[in-house]
């Protein structure tokens, strides 16, 4: 498997490659939609690739997302569009956004004018389609998160946007063990706001229940250097 990578990563920068990607831009800057076909036929005018290789390589581009079927653009043209590249950078810097959250504090002009919901839905679809980001859902929410970001370190982030759970963590991480009845008071809040996160971080596998009757909590010793490293960035 580790071979495969290596081999698909160094198809990527051979120049028969770039070759074929230069072609791709050159269609889709005509505004013409991209297909397999027609990048075939032009390549194959172009270039002096064998019909294998040639399709192999367009495959390659395929499946890494840098080219998309039936699109008019590639993911380098895609970025292009500044409004794209605004969500995009905030997504990355904001791990494990939602889409109301990029809607409210993504600004889409000079103004200052927030996105509709439906321009914003296009441009993340178009970051999805090629690979940029993912989308993960947790309850009611989707998450956005760079492609690079795991699907469980962007959920934590999420979490970590209350104040509250930020508390639990950070008082777990220190504690190690705390009796779970008297969590709130460790951390200075309400009872019932503290349980009910407590109940979502231990459903979440962040947090486990130990004791002979569970009366106990303890962060999820598989997962405390993970923890830890991500509360020492905030």
């Amino acid at each position: 498997m580790r071979y495969d990578i290596i081999l698909t990563t160094e198809m990527l920068e051979h120049q028969s490659t770039q070759d074929v990607l230069e072609i791709a831009k050159e269609i889709v800057n005509q505004n013409k939609v991209l297909t397999t076909e027609l990048l075939y036929n032009v390549a194959k005018r172009k270039l002096h690739i064998p019909r294998k290789g040639l399709l192999n390589i367009i495959q390659t581009l395929l499946n890494r997302k840098i080219l998309v079927e039936g699109s008019k653009y590639t993911r380098d043209t895609v970025m292009v569009n500044p409004y794209r590249r605004m969500i995009y950078d905030f997504i990355k810097e904001n791990v494990g956004s939602h889409f109301s959250l990029i809607k409210n504090d993504v600004d889409f002009s000079e103004g200052g004018t927030i996105a509709s919901s439906g321009r914003l839905i296009w441009h993340l679809e178009m970051l999805l389609k090629f690979n940029l980001i993912k989308k993960v859902k947790i309850k009611n929410y989707t998450l956005f998160l760079p492609i690079e970001v795991s699907e469980e370190e962007g959920i934590f982030h999420f979490i970590l946007r209350d104040e509250i759970n930020i508390k639990i963590m950070r008082k777990m991480v220190v504690s190690k063990s705390i009796r779970g009845a008297d969590i709130y008071k460790e951390i200075n809040e309400k009872r019932e706001l503290v349980y009910y996160r407590v109940k979502n971080l231990i459903e979440l596998d962040l947090l486990l229940n130990e004791g002979a009757n569970n009366e106990n909590i303890i962060i999820n010793p598989k997962k405390y250097d993970f923890i830890t490293r991500i509360l020492t960035k905030l």
